[in-house]
């Protein structure tokens, strides 16, 4: 017994080994080598029961005797603080007091709100309300602060609004706190006042406008948004630097005694967030504007307030390294926790005997077969591919034209029944005839494809009354994701129950779509997904609560979530189930006789595989004619994005314990648990009274 478990202890402890250090080093970029002190804030703002939680980077040489310059950053409509890591690793690191929140209903910020989306107006001008009375935050002699606030996407309109907000304030204090804005992604025009552009004044003002932005930047009246865009050639770029004609990208304009900037990177709307040329311009800016601002108000340079000016090298990207290891190395630990867990008395029913299963392998020699099966995978891969959009935007013509042939199915599968049971009547076939035998297996495969199509129709018919934004289902972009789930789930079971008839008419294989399990199986499956989906959160937590760190890579993350996000997420769960139990199956159908980490492969791409060639062909398209395959599919493109790591995560893991288990209950519980509760961690959550 012992021994048995040396090998998975072995791994076990190497792994965390592995998640320690890099978790360590990407804290030793996030606080720059320990020159800035990186902690926890929660801010009481009294906006309707509301609550700031935030970032505070602070650094060594800043106090109440030395105050510095701050800024207030901010994330997008689906995201949270950690995907501000550019501005605050950098501009801290430079010797700016650095404060990034998640705004309200975002992370572990709440407002109980009765709306959905107004969150955005109030965030940052509250956390920049909090910061100013902080007597490390620098002031002019008229009480003015010299705080800039910067976001991304909704964050950005955060701060074009904190802005507007401030200037409101001054009209009766007298003072503006705020005196710089670089607004990321976001497109003035979109904010809830009019003529924003009238309250900026003397600030300083920037905004970075990607010419592949997916939302802005363009004529809002025309629908096609996903196309090659000039910020400095529209006309509302053109008043915002005071111009008629023609404006220079990373020029600085003076306009109202403050100045303005546009800076224009060859970048879509996510990879602001994620991207050199973008650092590179919010350094340049803060560096510039607060030099502009500090003379404004008779203060002195940025020197002399131990702001380091002069360069725009980068160091965030070594976080993400590390990271991205530590991420790698977490689901990797997966493995070995399982093996440990079901090696215990009550956790070893999850084996057939008790006993954990050595692979099979049983390739398949002949040509005709394989050939046939290649030809299924294939048709099967693109016609999942070109129905990503159609799921996620719900688009009611193709999901009508597929419910059409979702009946046929159904009207096939009961002449098939029918049939086959006449020519075993006819014959008198007894029970052990192969028409006997044909007749059964018709029936079973038959059945299930009429449940599933029956089912899926009544799905597709639906698709503008289920899961829409409330109290319930109270995360928008999860709705989104979750359909998608659900109909591309109905459509691998329809597909799955159709190529499984047909390659096992000449089987006799008694588990094909890996389900065979006795109930005490199928209950300690479930006890061991969750001890297993527990124990690799609580790594999660310990390593965020001692490194203030994460699990991620670009915009996708594994943190732990908080109690509205935990009850939320169990809302999803059964609708989440319905995808990985359909993935599980065709995962378990055409990789066990893979060998190795050629099945890991094939398995991921089955499962991912459709997005990033979906993903390849909007953005080819873009970059090489300026209109995008479908120049309207926006935010769910993006949403997209997120679901490829966690289908590569997912296929490999449900995979890997089939293997183990000769079932695919464990690895679809697992990942269904594991993916929704991560889902719900990394998006907006709406606290929506009830109707």
């Amino acid at each position: 017994m012992l021994k048995k478990c040396l090998k998975p202890v072995n791994l076990l402890i190497a792994l965390l080994l592995v998640i320690v250090v890099s978790s360590f080093a990407a804290s030793l970029v996030q606080n720059s080598f320990f020159s800035v002190d990186v902690s926890r804030v929660t801010i009481e703002t009294g906006r309707e029961n509301g609550e700031l939680s935030g970032y505070l980077y602070l650094p060594n040489s800043v106090d109440a005797d030395n105050p510095a310059p701050a800024v207030v950053v901010t994330h997008g409509y689906l995201n949270n603080k950690e995907m501000q890591e550019i501005s605050a690793i950098e501009l801290s690191r430079r010797g700016y007091v650095v404060l990034a929140i998640d705004m309200y209903d975002h992370g572990d910020s709440t407002w109980d709100t009765p709306a959905q989306f107004n969150f955005y107006v109030y965030s940052l001008y509250d956390a920049v309300q909090w910061l100013y009375d902080q007597e490390y935050v620098l002031k002019d002699a008229a009480g003015n602060g010299m705080i800039g606030v910067s976001g991304h996407s909704m964050g950005g309109f955060s701060s074009e609004c904190a802005a507007i907000l401030d200037e409101f304030d001054y009209y009766t204090s007298g003072i503006r706190k705020i005196a710089t804005v670089l607004a990321v992604g976001a497109d003035y025009r979109y904010t809830p006042f009019a003529d924003p552009t009238s309250y900026f004044q003397t600030r300083s003002v920037g905004m970075i406008a990607a010419h592949y932005d997916q939302f802005f930047f363009d004529n809002p009246s025309v629908s096609e948004t996903v196309i090659y865009k000039d910020f400095t050639m529209d006309s509302v770029g053109l008043e915002f630097v005071g111009q008629t004609s023609s404006a220079v990208a990373g020029y600085y304009y003076l306009v109202d005694g403050g100045q303005r900037v546009i800076y224009t990177p060859d970048e879509t709307h996510p990879q602001n967030t994620w991207s050199l040329e973008s650092g590179e311009y919010t350094i340049e800016f803060f560096e510039n504007a607060f030099s502009y601002q500090l003379n404004l108000a008779g203060l002195d340079t940025l020197e002399e307030y131990g702001i380091q000016t002069g360069s725009t090298s980068q160091i965030w990207w070594l976080k993400e390294g590390f990271t991205l290891i530590s991420l790698v190395a977490l689901i990797a630990l997966i493995f070995p926790v399982f093996s440990l867990v079901t090696s215990l008395p009550v956790f070893k029913k999850v084996y057939p005997n008790e006993v954990a299963l050595t692979p099979e392998y049983k390739p398949n020699k002949s040509l005709t077969n394989a050939y046939e099966k290649g030809i299924w995978l294939v048709l099967g891969f693109l016609l999942t591919t070109f129905l990503i959009k159609a799921f996620m935007d719900r688009t009611t013509s193709v999901l009508n034209v597929i419910a059409k042939f979702s009946w046929a199915f159904i009207v096939l599968a009961v002449l098939a029944i029918a049939v086959a049971w006449i020519f075993a009547i006819v014959k008198k076939a007894d029970n052990e005839s192969p028409l006997k035998k044909l007749a059964l297996k018709t029936t079973f495969f038959g059945a299930g494809l009429i449940v599933v199509s029956a089912a899926y129709i009544w799905l597709l018919s639906k698709s503008g009354e289920i899961l829409a934004v409330g109290h319930y289902w109270s995360a928008p972009s999860v709705n989104t994701i979750v359909f998608w789930a659900m109909a591309s789930g109905g459509m691998l079971l329809i597909l799955t129950l159709i190529s499984g008839f047909y390659f096992n008419l000449k089987s006799d294989e008694k588990n094909p779509f890996g389900l065979k399990a006795s109930p005490v199986q199928l209950g300690v499956s479930l006890l061991t997904a969750v001890v297993l989906v527990t124990a690799i959160l609580l790594v999660v937590a310990v390593i965020g609560w001692v490194f203030i760190v994460d699990f991620r890579f670009y915009t996708y993350a594994i943190q732990i979530f908080n109690s509205v996000q935990f009850v939320a997420a169990w809302r999803y769960v059964p609708l989440f189930l319905v995808y990985y139990f359909a993935a599980g199956i065709s995962v378990f159908m055409n990789t066990k006789n893979v060998k190795g980490w050629l099945g890991d492969l094939f398995a991921a791409v089955l499962l991912a595989g459709p997005i990033v060639l979906m993903l390849i062909i909007q953005y080819t398209t873009l970059y090489s004619t300026g209109t995008a395959f479908y120049p309207t599919f926006a935010l769910s493109a993006i949403l997209t994005v997120g679901l490829v790591p966690t289908l590569t995560f997912a296929a490999i893991i449900m995979r890997r314990l089939s293997l183990k288990t000769g079932n695919i209950w464990t690895g679809v519980f697992f990942s269904t648990i594991f993916f929704t509760l991560i889902t719900l961690a990394n998006t907006a959550v709406y606290l929506l009274a009830v109707a």
